[in-house]
């Protein structure tokens, strides 16, 4: 039993444990912060796309599926159910030939963004006082250094 108890520790000390263990505490965070102080009724996935089409107005569903790492047609589903529930709706238009969907936040996702914008400043600044700025560069740094060495290992691509 010692032994079982001493392998995993050891196992804690490993990065990529680590790095893993963290983004699966993200998730589970993210699920119940959504849950618990912006909306039941949203998901963080589509949380994230709120964001994005705040940010980024003229993102395209194939951007949005990189940025979640969901395929295409996953991310078609969202949307067409957040148009459903009245979050977003979708607007066709023609670029060069090529009908694009437009998505267009409602008063209602707006509504939601705003809460949940807010909700994430206060997260951000609870962050700033235990990291610098510089900190936190630097963890990126690292993180985006990680995730190169492992792309010259095997050639990740995003959906």
């Amino acid at each position: 039993m010692i032994k079982n108890i001493e392998r995993f520790t050891q196992l804690q000390e490993n990065l990529a444990y680590q790095i893993d263990y963290t983004a699966n505490f993200n998730r589970s965070f993210r699920r119940e912060f959504q849950m618990k102080y912006i909306s039941k009724d949203i998901s963080p996935d589509e949380f994230v796309i709120l964001y994005a089409i705040t940010n980024v107005p003229d993102i395209t569903q194939s951007e949005l599926a990189k940025l979640l790492f969901k395929g295409k047609a996953h991310i078609g589903k969202i949307l067409n159910d957040m148009e459903t529930r009245g979050i977003i709706k979708r607007a066709a238009e023609t670029r060069g030939n090529i009908i694009i969907k437009r998505n267009i936040i409602t008063p209602v996702g707006a509504e939601i963004y705003e809460k949940g914008n807010k909700e994430f400043q206060r997260i951000k600044s609870i962050m700033k006082k235990e990291f610098s700025d510089d900190d936190i560069k630097q963890f990126i740094l690292y993180l985006r250094k990680f995730r190169e060495v492992l792309n010259s290992i095997v050639d990740v691509k995003l959906k």
